[in-house]
């Protein structure tokens, strides 16, 4: 599985892998909805361009997937499809597919505060790319 949700002193965490930079970012982006609701009535009705800056991997990371957070808590969107279409370790580039948050045909799971710096990890490693993210609920 290409993360993992793990419980944190009253936050939620996960851990990410993947094969590429890009996949970890994707990866991220579905945890990211999945902790908010289960996903599997997602469809790609609606897209959407985002972008991050960041100053190193762990910093992109947190604000790619505070984009996805502020989204979500203004216009109601789970994007749970992504694609990465530029990175680097300051910025990222990508279109996210999704739709707006239905409560009859999504289940919700939790309410998202904020993606904290606690404990923040993103990295390259000789098994490929892993990161570790906790939101504070």
């Amino acid at each position: 599985m290409p993360y993992v949700f793990f419980d944190h002193t009253g936050d939620i965490g996960v851990e990410l892998s993947a094969s590429t930079a890009e996949g970890l970012f994707a990866t991220a982006a579905l945890a990211f909805a999945e902790a908010v609701s289960d996903t599997k009535n997602v469809e790609p009705r609606v897209t959407r361009t985002i972008r991050a800056s960041g100053d190193g991997w762990p910093d992109l990371l947190n604000r790619f997937i505070t984009e996805l957070l502020v989204i979500f808590d203004e216009d109601r969107l789970l994007f749970p499809f992504v694609a990465i279409h530029e990175l680097d370790e300051r910025s990222v580039v990508a279109t996210a597919g999704g739709e707006r948050y239905d409560e009859a045909r999504h289940e919700g799971r939790t309410e998202l505060k904020a993606v904290t710096y606690h404990g923040l990890k993103a990295e390259k490693t000789a098994e490929g790319w892993r990161a570790t993210v906790v939101f504070d609920v």
